[in-house]
């Protein structure tokens, strides 16, 4: 764990790296400069199973994505607008 004042870590490259690959706050909240947050396997994962973003747009460069209900398959190629 690393505690600071202003609830910070800034580095020169802008990554934090940690072995088991968590990251974890207290309001559950993760903020970047630049609002992207990229993974090496392509995956976010939340609890609510909801994603919120400020311009409505979700962009992936995959073509599925696969809902947690049985039977229900969600395809989508490069764009979703909401």
């Amino acid at each position: 764990m690393v505690s600071t004042p202003n609830r910070m870590i800034g580095t020169t490259d802008g990554m934090v790296s940690t072995t088991n690959r968590m990251v974890s706050t207290t309001d559950g909240m993760v903020s970047t400069t630049d609002r992207m947050i990229s993974t090496t396997n392509r995956m976010v994962s939340t609890t609510n199973r909801m994603v919120s973003t400020t311009n409505r747009m979700i962009s992936t460069t995959t073509s599925i994505a696969t809902s947690t209900v049985p039977g229900n398959t969600i395809a989508f190629q490069r764009l979703i607008n909401i």
